[in-house]
């Protein structure tokens, strides 16, 4: 064995092994990106669904707030207890979590200004009780939200704050909602109307962080949520923090910002991935691929060097039933999908294809257009110059045929001289009408075939896609129809399926 042999029958495994290795990383890197895609869109999804969840308990208290409002309107005499009674069966359920209290004030005008005592809060809780006879107009953050209350007459919102039933050295992450209540005999069409009818307002208190945790098992898990004060991320309008305050261990993959507005105010969602998220909803469909690739390209590279180890003659050998192989499998492609006299496509591709264009053509509201086109005294030139001649003819149509039509089109042939054009996308009937002309004129020019002047004409059905039918049976059967019509009213023509038959 020569010096020349010896590096061929190293050299070549080695680049078979590398080659399939590199179509390994190539496919590998691939999956690597698919798997990023579908995380990501799996993370855009739950900081969409983490923020539209906040957006739902926060209508869920507004809705019962005006519950409480329209006990209030419907009787002058609440008192403490009918209060109570009417929160505690309001409020019962999973999705009032994070509700502190519901609150009464009352609007007490004085030499100083407006007043307002909370004189109810229910549930009866020890920190809800103390915080009653608190005049809410100390305060300037309730302040503005009771007078926006007062004269918008519609759901109003306080800023951040803290709760008089939270300690003074507690982070200020709480909110309220306030709806104002007015007198029942006067008008409330202005400003000026709303202040002289109010008699007070109830409010909704609630904790960030109590609501947030409520939600935590309708979010997916592996989620890092901050919820700030407004539409900034800034530290000191933090409300809540799933981490508890602490840095992320680990790099932050995805990140997304989502903005929740409550009765006219704005929050900032903030949502990171954690390792957790990326093994629940990751594939392994990559590291699947990069050790079989890895073994496969291990494995070619030993079968090459088995390969050219052995004689010239079964080298050779292979190689020719290699390409037998693929030879025989092209033509019995060819075969099973086209037709063999003019290579047009058979009924079976037909089907195929017209199914495809009328799918893309319900998803995007296009027409579509089906022709059956029948050649007229094709029998006879059969019957007097023998079927080569005829075949030689079919093939000529077929040509002249395929002319009239854009690439985008579709001319099958379905047996013997009946042929099928499809149509995809048109704008009108207008445009099958015109290709159809086109095809009656370039079939009824002679042909010269074998020393012979042959003359046929084609009768053409047409049904359009939705007009005649939705689905590829009924589209096929009403064009069908429409062709014999185009026979029975003397050949040489085209219809329409539907055309009223002249007078």
């Amino acid at each position: 064995m020569t010096a020349a042999q010896r590096l061929r029958e190293l050299l070549l495994p080695l680049v078979a092994g590398f080659g399939a290795l590199a179509l390994t990383l190539v496919l590998w890197q691939h999956e690597q990106q698919a798997n990023q895609a579908a995380m990501a869109a799996h993370f855009d999804a739950s900081v969409r669904q983490t923020a539209a969840r906040i957006d739902q308990r926060i209508a869920v208290y507004t809705q019962m707030l005006r519950g409480v409002q329209g006990f209030f309107r419907a009787s002058d005499l609440v008192n403490r207890e009918d209060f109570a009674t009417y929160v505690d069966a309001l409020a019962q359920g999973p999705e009032f979590a994070g509700l502190q209290s519901l609150v009464y004030s009352r609007a007490v005008p004085g030499p100083d200004g407006l007043h307002a005592p909370m004189i109810y809060a229910a549930p009866d809780l020890t920190g809800n009780q103390r915080a009653v006879g608190h005049d809410q107009m100390i305060d300037a953050a309730r302040r503005a939200a009771l007078l926006h209350a007062r004269d918008s007459g519609t759901l109003a919102i306080s800023q951040r704050l803290r709760l008089h039933s939270d300690t003074q050295d507690g982070p200020e992450s709480a909110f309220i909602l306030y709806l104002a209540l007015y007198r029942h005999d006067r008008p409330l069409n202005t400003q000026a109307e709303r202040r002289d009818a109010l008699t007070g307002w109830v409010q909704a208190a609630f904790r960030m962080k109590d609501l947030m945790s409520s939600l935590a098992g309708e979010t997916p898990p592996g989620l890092d949520v901050q919820l700030y004060d407004g539409i900034e991320p800034h530290p000191d309008a933090l409300l809540y923090d799933s981490r508890g305050g602490q840095d992320a261990a680990a790099p932050v993959r995805f990140e997304g910002r989502e903005f929740v507005a409550a009765a006219g105010h704005d929050w900032c969602l903030v949502v990171r991935s954690q390792p957790e998220f990326e093994r629940r909803f990751g594939s392994k469909a990559a590291e699947i691929v990069l050790i079989a690739g890895i073994s496969l390209s291990a494995l070619i590279a030993a079968l090459v060097w088995q390969l050219i180890t052995c004689q010239t003659r079964a080298l050779a050998q292979a190689r020719s039933m290699t390409q037998e192989l693929r030879e025989n499998a092209e033509v019995m492609r060819l075969m099973a999908q086209h037709d063999p006299l003019t290579l047009l496509p058979n009924r079976a591709l037909f089907s195929d294809r017209l199914q495809s264009v009328l799918a893309r053509a319900r998803r995007d509201t296009t027409r579509a257009a089906l022709m059956f086109v029948d050649l007229d005294r094709f029998k006879p030139v059969n019957d007097a110059y023998g079927h080569a001649v005829g075949d030689d003819l079919l093939r000529e149509v077929s040509r002249r045929m395929k002319l009239c039509l854009r690439e985008s089109d579709t001319l099958a042939r379905l047996g013997g001289d009946e042929f099928v054009v499809l149509l995809a996308p048109v704008d009108a009937a207008d445009d099958a009408r015109i290709v159809a002309q086109r095809i009656l004129q370039t079939v009824e020019e002679p042909f010269y075939i074998a020393d012979h002047r042959l003359s046929v004409s084609a009768s053409i059905g047409i049904a359009l896609y939705p007009d005649q039918g939705v689905d590829d049976l009924a589209l096929m059967k009403a064009a069908d129809d429409a062709m014999y019509v185009a026979k029975d009213r003397g050949r040489g023509r085209m219809v329409f399926a539907g055309d009223p038959a002249p007078a």
